[in-house]
């Protein structure tokens, strides 16, 4: 019988198939056969319910540690946490670097009166192709607007505790019945309470509730983030030099784009911010 690993506790393992779920343990030797086993992943359980074998992989994640993933759906709220573009669009790269489509939406978009970067970034998105979903509690359209998206796939959840990711979850389907978090103000950053990755079964797909955390290292160089920054992925192919920083190098694809409107202006700012911090890859021998 072939099910997904929705979870696990103390070496025991749920899986789901066919609507059904099954708390089982893996055979002993898949240790020795170098098969790890990971939320997301898809197996194959005998007749005593012992996992004896697992499907290979379309793709992994680290963190959240998860396997087989459609999607990723990036949350970030405007307020409590403060919106975070750097963290949008290192969000984006990373899925990216893994290949895998991503979503964005914004929370508590019913506390802001002043929409200007709400727009910029709704407009700086669009330019690349990501759809950009505003929740509050008195708008129910985009919340249905998200829901379609989720149908048949399998879908990560990822941000910063406190953003509202199992609240989102709760909104989407009430019987989920997610345990809620907390944003600190004397703290500056919610409250765990969301503390291993779980898949929930979804109108033939899965969504999966992830631990938040306030920051997102890239362990990457700036020759990778010039080819993975969200918009870059492709054009920099374009680049006349095959190692083109995007910076003072002539004939860039990426600048002419940008001189054009067709890429943003300001995450290129953030792009700039972010190269500057990394590494070059020739570095990496260096101790």
């Amino acid at each position: 019988m072939r099910g997904k690993i929705l979870s696990t506790v103390g070496g025991v393992y749920t899986i789901y198939s066919d609507g059904v779920t099954y708390n089982v343990f893996p055979k002993g030797n898949l240790r020795f056969k170098n098969k790890h086993l990971t939320i997301g992943d898809d197996v194959e359980i005998d007749d005593r319910l012992v996992i004896v074998d697992v499907y290979e992989r379309k793709n992994e994640l680290i963190r959240p540690k998860s396997s087989n993933i459609d999607q990723l759906l990036i949350v970030m709220s405007v307020v409590e946490p403060e919106l975070s573009l750097e963290l949008i669009y290192k969000f984006l790269t990373y899925a990216n670097m893994n290949k895998i489509p991503s979503l964005v939406a914004l929370t508590k978009v019913d506390k802001v009166k002043d929409f200007t970067k709400i727009n910029i970034l709704k407009e700086d998105l669009k330019k690349i192709g990501t759809d950009l979903f505003l929740l509050s509690y008195d708008e129910n359209s985009e919340i249905a607007r998200l829901k379609n998206t989720l149908d048949n796939k399998t879908t990560i959840i990822m941000g910063q505790t406190g953003v509202g990711k199992s609240s989102l979850i709760n909104e989407i389907d009430p019987a989920f019945n997610r345990k809620v978090g907390e944003y600190s103000m004397a703290l500056g950053r919610g409250k765990h309470k969301t503390k291993e990755v779980i898949l929930l079964p979804y109108n033939n797909g899965f969504i999966g509730d992830t631990p938040g955390f306030s920051s997102l290292e890239l362990d990457i160089f700036k020759e990778d983030l010039a080819h993975y920054f969200p918009g870059y992925e492709e054009l920099y192919l374009d680049c006349y030099f095959s190692d083109c920083l995007h910076q003072n190098e002539k004939e860039c694809a990426v600048k002419k784009n940008i001189e054009n409107g067709h890429l943003s202006k300001e995450a290129y700012e953030t792009y700039l911010k972010l190269l500057s911090e990394l590494p070059y890859h020739k570095e990496r021998f260096k101790k």
